[in-house]
């Protein structure tokens, strides 16, 4: 399974990540594109590119060198990876790394947590204001390989018809307890060569993200304006909870990403989604005071999906997280006003950084005193099993004019 082509093809894509950004599932999905649905090399690629990522730093140490990143070192630490997981390699790629008792010693002996959880200084030291003791606890769940869950598209199935359809192929799920329509896939599998996903029964959704919609508390009927859309997995669970009656206008300044939604609205059997590209402040101004609900699942460091982004890490700079909260309360500003009177809006970060959380409400109650906060919280990664989130839930007064 493993040669010395497949190496090449993956240093290739790491180099793509690391040093020209790309981000890490479209660099996986250029390399599944050239394979057949059931090639068994499809797990091993996407495994093995998370994992480099996951751990670069650690690995760089394990093998003694210093971090360069360059395309030799990010193949020497693809041929590690594949050592310290037991993947069994050509003589060839065996040359110049330690042997596995050896390699995972040293591994064990990481000497700072910012190596043993592979963050960069700058980070480690900015989780840790941000946090405090729970940062490493953040590192360590992000750290392990994330779940496959499933959002049972409700328009379509149920989720124990869903359950049944698949163990009839050998496919386990297990339920999520943070969303019922979520299903945990036990063991891996290419979920979207399924013809229940061609069918629309499902789409691949964190259970934290379907838990989100769920706090929107929509109803069928509803005036609903996800205004931060891109390629719609929130938009699309919000359709199904509102029974596909009612009205959602899906907005982003990407168009691509409407296109997609788009697309994966058609697949989903939903007809109540009208996409709208945001191309001046014009768009939110012929908006106002028209929604009943009003989602703004805000652009962010992206901190809370570092388990199955693990890229995220090293594309995220110094001056990226104040940014962000900069950007975030210039769209609250914005976008408020296309809330109804006595709509609810809910706020949502997938970050575990308070600035860009729990930061924002003092901001919102001094600024917005038309706005009631009505609750707020946090899905975390170490105690949910699953994506870090800040949400916060908004109630403009009824009279507000």
């Amino acid at each position: 399974m493993v040669t010395p082509h497949l190496l090449t093809e993956l240093t290739r894509a790491l180099e793509s990540i690391v040093h020209e950004r790309r981000h890490a599932d479209r660099a996986i999905e250029r390399l599944l594109r050239q394979l057949p649905p059931a090639d068994e090399r499809r797990a091993l690629i996407a495994r093995t590119i998370y994992g480099v990522l996951r751990h670069l730093r650690r690995l760089v140490w394990a093998l003694g060198q210093r971090e360069t990143f360059t395309s030799d070192q990010l193949a020497d630490c693809i041929r590690a990876f594949w050592t310290l997981e037991n993947i069994e390699l050509p003589r060839s790629l065996h040359r110049g790394i330690p042997p596995r008792r050896e390699l995972r010693a040293r591994w064990e002996a990481a000497p700072s947590r910012a190596i043993r959880y592979s963050v960069p200084d700058w980070l480690d030291r900015y989780g840790e204001e941000q946090c405090g003791s729970r940062w490493e606890q953040h590192l360590a769940a992000f750290a392990q390989e994330p779940q496959v869950v499933l959002r049972t598209n409700t328009l379509r199935t149920t989720p124990q018809q869903l359950q049944a359809l698949l163990s009839q192929k050998g496919i386990a799920t297990t339920a999520h307890p943070l969303a019922e329509e979520a299903l945990i896939v036990d063991e891996y599998v290419n979920v979207f060569a399924l013809e229940e996903f061609h069918a629309g029964l499902f789409e691949m959704q964190d259970a934290a993200s379907q838990a989100i919609a769920h706090l929107l508390d929509v109803q069928p009927g509803m005036q609903v304006i996800d205004a931060c859309a891109g390629s719609g997995g929130k938009t699309l669970h919000l359709a199904a909870l509102m029974r596909n009656r009612g009205r959602i206008i899906a907005l982003d300044t990407a168009a691509w990403k409407l296109d997609e939604l788009r697309r994966r609205a058609a697949r989903a059997g939903t007809s109540i989604i009208e996409t709208r590209p945001i191309t001046s402040t014009k768009v939110i101004k012929r908006l106002a005071r028209r929604a009943d609900r009003l989602l703004l699942d805000l652009p962010c460091t992206g901190s809370g999906v570092w388990r199955r982004n693990p890229d995220g890490k090293w594309h995220l700079q110094p001056d990226d997280p104040a940014s962000f909260c900069k950007l975030q309360r210039t769209i609250i500003g914005s976008y408020l006003s296309m809330l109804a009177p006595a709509g609810k809006a809910l706020i949502s970060t997938c970050s575990i950084f308070p600035e860009e959380g729990e930061r924002h409400l003092d901001w919102l109650r001094i600024n917005f005193p038309q706005v009631t906060i009505c609750a707020s919280g946090r899905l975390d990664p170490s105690e949910h099993q699953c994506d870090g989130f800040f949400w916060a839930i908004l109630q403009t007064n009824s009279e507000t004019k």
